[in-house]
């Protein structure tokens, strides 16, 4: 799967999520979901993001967030992130 393509699929996630949660900000790959949805909830879509792109996210695994840097991550770094993980 190419980037591009994982960015659209997770864009089309967090906009659903965000138009029920009333969340009123342009969704695209530089929203950072993390700054205006609770962690809870973006925990609760991963299982959605697995079946859309097909890509497992291991358990341990918080992908809106960089453990190291301690920041959230945009849904393109996210994206990233996720596809490294898939390589792995």
């Amino acid at each position: 799967m190419e980037t591009l393509q994982l960015e659209k699929d997770i864009i089309e996630i967090i906009q659903e999520v965000c138009n029920h949660n009333e969340v009123n900000e342009v969704v695209n790959e530089n929203f950072y979901p993390g700054n205006f949805i609770m962690s809870q909830v973006l925990v609760s879509i991963f299982s959605q993001i697995e079946i859309k792109t097909g890509i497992e996210i291991p358990n341990d695994c918080y992908i809106f967030h960089d453990s190291k840097t301690k920041k959230q991550l945009s849904i393109k770094e996210a994206a990233i992130k996720l596809l490294k993980l898939s390589k792995n």
